[in-house]
């Protein structure tokens, strides 16, 4: 039973943020999910302060009629006694949204799959992550933890070969990307959402550098597959195809975009580089240029050395794929 691994689901990046942020500025707030209550207040009592966080939770045995129909945003907005005009929905699903239009709510979308974006025509915003979530932009408080640009992340580590790529960086962009192979990197592809991030590379035998890199799939280049691209910021005298190379990221920059011309995408490239190289000088980044990680030597994986990898339960209705319902204070 799915039951039994409750306990190992992981929210999305940025919900344990958001709900702390909301919740410090007082802003009421509701779970509404098709999942029947009971599973829901299960599948949260793992997450540690979520349950006292939500004002009301609804399940979809407390209503009528599931999602694509309003009737659940609509008890949530009763219960929280507030008018459903003056509600915020974040979404995951096409029928979330749906619903969450059809009680006269406001609309943002999270797609649970990235690339279907453009299905979502009918939210009022569509965001890449959670990570992206501008409250302000709502009449909400802001968050307060950008620093120069960039986004601090509880630090995570990969390594792996470094591979051959499309043949663009060096010769259509200038810029030589040392692509990570993806092997064995499925469950990490899965939990961090495409963007730009930062950090320290290290190359066993050769040294500790500042690096930027994306994953995802190059919008721009319209990639069929989900990819690790770092950049190394420092210039070699030779490639090192085949070396294996671990890298620690600390920081999130940007989603994922396209871009109309080439030049354009250059221009953003060379300026997420300008933004992570004098943010790693930073003590808050700085201090992970010395983690062991980077100079460790061992069998490509992830997690820590010696660690054991933790694959996360992936359900279509675990716990990250909760909706929250928040007042518009502007209204």
């Amino acid at each position: 039973m799915f039951s039994d691994q409750w306990s190992n689901i992981k929210p999305l990046p940025g919900a344990n943020r958001l709900i702390k942020h909301l919740k410090v500025h007082g802003i009421p707030m509701a779970l509404a999910s098709n999942s029947p209550r009971m599973s829901i207040e299960s599948k949260i009592s793992y997450q540690q302060g979520w349950k006292d966080s939500f004002s009301s939770i609804i399940g979809g045995n407390e209503v009528s009629a599931a999602k694509p129909s309003p009737d659940i945003f609509l008890e949530a907005a009763n219960r929280l006694k507030l008018e459903p005009s003056n509600c915020l929905v974040i979404e995951d699903s096409l029928p979330g949204v749906a619903a969450g239009k059809a009680a006269g709510m406001k609309v943002i979308a999270v797609p649970y799959l990235p690339k279907q974006c453009h299905l979502y025509t009918s939210a009022d915003e569509v965001i890449n992550s959670l990570l992206d979530l501008r409250p302000e932009k709502w009449g909400l408080s802001p968050f307060q933890d950008w620093i120069e640009g960039t986004l601090p992340l509880e630090p995570w580590h990969i390594r792996g070969s470094v591979v051959k790529g499309f043949g663009r960086g060096s010769k259509m962009l200038g810029i030589p990307t040392a692509n990570l192979s993806t092997e064995g990197h499925t469950t990490l592809l899965s939990e961090h959402p495409s963007g730009v991030y930062f950090g320290w590379a290290g190359l066993p035998a050769r040294g500790v550098y500042k690096m930027v890199m994306s994953i995802g799939w190059n919008p721009y280049f319209n990639n069929k597959e989900k990819t690790i691209e770092p950049w190394l910021l420092h210039e070699f005298d030779e490639d090192f195809y085949g070396k294996e190379l671990h890298l620690v990221i600390v920081g999130y920059i940007r989603p994922e975009m396209n871009f109309p011309s080439l030049e354009k995408l250059i221009e953003k490239i060379h300026g997420d580089r300008r933004i992570a190289e004098k943010a790693l000088e930073l003590p808050l980044y700085l201090k992970y240029k010395d983690d062991p990680y980077l100079k460790a030597i061992g069998r490509p994986g992830t997690g820590r050395q010696g660690g054991p990898k933790t694959r996360p339960v992936r359900h279509i209705e675990d716990v990250y794929r909760a909706t929250w319902k928040v007042l518009d204070p502007l209204s």
